[in-house]
C-alpha cells in the first residue's frame, strides 16, 4: 500500500514536504506533479534528481513545488518513494495531501516510514530508534549521543558481540560433539578470559549510557556566594542577557532563580541563589537556607568570590571536589584579594567568562564515559544487562565444571538479547510499541 504524510513541523515556514512511499509512488505523482509548461516529468529515467514543477489539481494549479523521485530500493523506506516540497503554509499542505488521499493513498501512522526502512532492510532497528532522538535532541551532547546509534555504533558492538558469541557456541559443541576426537579445543581459562573481556565491554557501554543519561537531563549547577560578590551578574553573563536583578544593594537576591540554558553543548540548569551570611531579615534567612540547600543538592557549584575585597573566609567546605572557584570583579581586585587558582572574571566587562564555560565542560565531561555520549534505550539497557548476567552464568558453569550442554544454552540466550536489540526478533507487538512513538512524517 502506497503511504503519505506532511513530513515537516507542523504551523507556518518557508517550506512544507509530503512525503509519499509504496508501489504506486510513480503513478501518482505523476498525476500530479507536472513540469511548469505541464507536459509530464521523466521521473522514472531521472531517480534523485529535484524538478521544479507544478501540482496540479486537474486543471486548478495547488502550488509551484520541488519533487524528488526515489526508486527503491535506493531510497529511506527501501521502495519507491518521493518527496515534494511546498511553500509551507499548513493550509496549502494538508489541502494537497488530501488530493493525494482521494487518489488512492493511505495516511501513513505514526513511524510507518522508518518502520517500513526497517522492514526493508535499510536501518536496523537500533538506528531506527535513533532517528527519533535525533529529531527531538535538545542539545548538542545529546545530538551527538543520537548521532552514535544512528552512524550504527551500537550494532558495529552487537554484531563483534554477536560474533563472538557464535564462535564460542561452536567451540563448545564441537567439544561435546568430537569429545573422542584427538583434538585440540581452547581451555577453560582461555575462554574465561574471552568472556570477561566481553563483559567489561559491556560494562564500559552501559556505563556511557548511563552518563549521557545523567548529562543529557541537565546538569544543576548552583551560583554561590556572600552577598554582593556577584552572582547574579554571573548568571546574566552566562545567559547573555539580563535575567536577575542587579543592584549595587547587598541581599538584593531573596530566592533561588534557575535558568536553562547550554554550555558547550551541554545542557545545564543554573540556580542563582541568595548571598550566604548571617541575617536577623526573616525573607533573607529563608533565602540563605534556600541557598544551603543548593549548595548540597546541586551537581556542581561555581563559588563566587568578591575581588574587590579583601580575602575572607569561604563559605564552601575546602574538601569539596564539585567547586569551581570564581574571583568577580577581576578588573579592581583588592590589593589583599587572594586569587589562588580560582577563575579570574569580570561580570562588567565579560573577560574570562569563556574560561568559567571551560571549567564547566571540564568538569562535566572529566569521567571518560562522559566524553564520549551514547544514547541507550531503556530496552537496550535491560538486555545488555541480561547479556552481562548471563556471560557471569556462563562463567560460574565452567568453574562448576558444568556440562558444555548447558553452557550452548546459555549462550544462546545471550545470543537471543543480541537479535532482541538490533532487529532480528518476530515479535511484532514490541516493534508496534516502537515506532508508535514516532511522529506521523518519519
Amino acid at each position: 500500500m502506497t503511504i503519505a504524510a506532511i513530513a515537516t513541523y507542523p504551523g507556518h515556514a518557508a517550506l512544507g514536504t509530503i512525503r509519499v512511499s509504496g508501489p504506486g509512488t510513480l503513478d501518482i505523482i505523476s498525476r500530479f506533479v507536472v513540469a511548469p509548461d505541464l507536459k509530464p516529468i521523466p521521473f522514472s529515467n531521472q531517480p534523485r534528481h529535484s524538478f521544479f514543477a507544478k501540482f496540479m489539481d486537474a486543471n486548478v494549479l495547488v502550488d509551484e513545488v520541488v519533487a524528488v523521485y526515489f526508486k527503491g530500493p535506493h531510497s529511506y523506506t527501501g521502495e519507491d518513494s518521493a518527496e515534494i516540497t511546498f511553500h509551507g503554509n499548513p493550509i496549502l499542505l494538508k489541502s494537497a495531501l488530501r488530493l493525494l488521499v482521494e487518489s488512492g493513498i493511505r495516511l501513513a501512522e505514526p513511524g510507518e516510514f522508518t518502520s517500513r526502512a526497517f522492514r526493508n532492510g535499510r536501518l536496523d532497528l537500533t538506528r531506527a530508534e535513533s532517528v527519533k532522538r535525533l529529531i527531538e535532541a535538545k542539545s548538542e551532547y545529546e545530538l551527538s549521543a543520537a548521532r552514535a546509534i544512528y552512524g550504527g555504533e551500537l550494532s558495529r558492538r552487537m554484531s563483534i558481540l554477536r560474533s563472538a558469541m557464535i564462535g564460542l557456541k561452536a567451540e563448545t559443541e564441537a567439544e561435546v560433539d568430537f569429545s573422542t576426537e584427538d583434538l585440540t579445543f581452547q581451555s577453560r581459562e582461555e575462554r574465561r578470559a574471552r568472556v570477561m573481556g566481553l563483559i567489561a565491554e559491556l560494562d564500559s557501554l552501559l556505563a556511557r549510557g548511563s552518563a549521557t543519561g545523567r548529562i543529557r537531563e541537565g546538569i544543576s549547577i548552583a551560583i554561590v556566594g556572600v552577598p554582593n560578590a556577584g552572582k547574579s551578574s554571573l548568571l546574566n553573563r552566562l545567559l547573555g542577557y539580563d535575567r536577575a536583578i542587579v543592584t549595587e544593594v547587598a541581599g538584593t537576591t531573596r530566592d533561588t532563580l534557575s535558568e536553562e540554558l547550554q554550555i558547550a553543548g551541554i545542557p545545564v540548569r543554573l540556580v542563582d541563589t541568595a548571598g550566604i551570611r548571617e541575617t536577623n531579615d526573616i525573607v533573607e534567612r529563608e533565602g540563605v537556607r534556600r541557598s544551603q540547600r543548593e549548595l548540597e543538592e546541586s551537581t556542581l557549584v561555581i563559588h563566587v568570590i568578591d575581588g574587590s575585597r579583601e580575602s575572607y573566609a569561604s563559605i564552601v567546605e575546602s574538601d569539596r571536589d564539585n567547586v569551581i572557584h570564581v574571583i568577580n570583579k577581576a578588573d579592581r581586585l583588592h590589593p589583599g584579594a587572594n586569587p589562588g587558582s580560582a577563575i579570574q572574571v569580570s561580570c562588567l566587562t565579560g573577560a574570562g567568562m569563556d574560561h568559567v564555560e571551560e571549567a564547566i565542560r571540564d568538569r562535566v565531561l572529566e569521567r571518560p564515559e562522559s566524553r564520549d555520549p551514547i544514547l541507550l534505550e531503556e530496552r537496550h539497557r535491560f538486555h545488555l544487562l541480561a547479556m552481562k548476567a548471563t556471560l557471569t552464568k556462563i562463567m560460574e558453569l565452567w568453574q562448576q565444571n558444568a556440562p558444555d550442554e548447558i553452557t550452548a544454552l546459555e549462550i544462546d540466550d545471550v545470543i537471543d538479547h543480541i537479535g532482541s536489540i538490533t532487529g532480528r526478533i518476530s515479535n511484532e507487538e514490541i516493534l508496534g510499541r516502537i515506532f508508535s512513538t514516532f511522529c506521523v512524517g518519519k
